[in-house]
C-alpha cells in the first residue's frame, strides 16, 4: 500500500510538470496575458495537460490495480487549474481597452 501511494505521488508530481510543458510558468502568466483572447488561448492548454495527466494516472492505476495514481492525478490537475486561474485573476484587464494594465499581488506578504 505504501508503495502504491508513493508511486501515486510521483505520478502527481509528473502531472504538475506536464502542466508546465503545455502552459507558461505560473509566475510568467502576467507577461502573456494582455487581452481576453490571450486568456482564452492560455486556457486552451488546460485540456491537453489534463488529458495527459489523467491518462498517466489511469494507466499507472491500472498497472498497480490501485486508485491512488488516478486519484492524485485528478487532485493535482484540479490544483494546477486553480493555480492558473488565480494567476490569471492577478492580472487585471481594463474594461475599455485591449491593452492590459497589470496589477501584481505578491504571493507572500512582505517581510517587516
Amino acid at each position: 500500500m505504501n508503495e502504491q501511494i508513493l508511486i501515486g505521488v510521483f505520478v502527481a508530481v509528473e502531472g504538475a510538470h506536464a502542466f508546465s510543458a503545455f502552459m507558461p510558468s505560473y509566475f510568467t502568466i502576467g507577461a502573456f496575458v494582455k487581452t481576453e483572447e490571450d486568456i482564452a488561448h492560455l486556457r486552451r492548454g488546460y485540456a491537453p495537460a489534463t488529458v495527459f495527466n489523467l491518462a498517466l494516472g489511469g494507466i499507472t492505476s491500472a498497472l498497480l490495480k490501485s486508485f491512488w495514481p488516478l486519484g492524485l492525478s485528478t487532485l493535482i490537475s484540479t490544483l494546477m487549474i486553480g493555480a492558473y486561474e488565480h494567476a490569471i485573476a492577478q492580472t487585471a484587464l481594463p474594461a475599455s481597452s485591449g491593452e492590459a494594465e497589470r496589477v501584481y499581488a505578491p504571493a507572500l506578504p512582505a517581510a517587516a
